[in-house]
């Protein structure tokens, strides 16, 4: 029984009509980049800025990069060699928030992606999907618990202060 009261309770808070409010936004937004490279994955931050619509959708850029470096490990008959690298990510997406006090967000768009290995430097562009909750604080501040798909072994796992002007 309680735990459909929780149910009930959680999906009521998800549709309050709390009615999204037109306008540009900006923002900051700090995690971790999990790579599949063993070692330690790089923190990155960056900054968010968008455009939404009373609809829910609205389009989106975002920037990061690396405060704290990822170290990548190679243990071998060699020996163990370590290396630093950073990532950085420039990304334009349409993203969509549901209405509601906590919300749900989706967004998906195209980025690109550098990784500076040691001095060496690649660069990737594709597309980025992502997935996130949200929760208001006022009309015009927002608290957003995000997961995006970088590319097929960088995912990143962030939280992002939204403010809305």
């Amino acid at each position: 029984m309680m735990k459909k009261v929780l149910a009930a309770a959680v999906m009521l808070g998800c549709s309050i009509s709390a009615q999204a409010s037109e306008g540009g936004y900006f923002g900051t937004t700090a995690g971790l980049m999990k790579t599949s490279i063993s070692g330690d994955s790089p923190f990155n931050a960056g900054l968010r800025a968008g455009y939404a619509w009373n609809s829910g959708f609205a389009v989106e850029g975002e920037y990061t990069t690396s405060l704290v470096d990822g170290e990548a490990r190679y243990n071998g008959s060699w020996g163990d060699f370590r290396w630093d690298y950073s990532i950085s990510t420039l990304g334009v997406y349409a993203a969509y928030r549901s209405q509601g006090d906590i919300y749900f967000k989706g967004r998906l768009g195209v980025l690109n992606e550098s990784v500076d290995f040691e001095g060496e430097k690649e660069s990737d562009s594709g597309l980025s999907a992502g997935l996130g909750i949200g929760f208001s604080f006022s009309e015009n501040v927002n608290l957003e618990a995000e997961y995006t798909l970088v590319e097929e072994d960088v995912d990143f796992w962030s939280g992002t202060l939204v403010f809305r002007f």
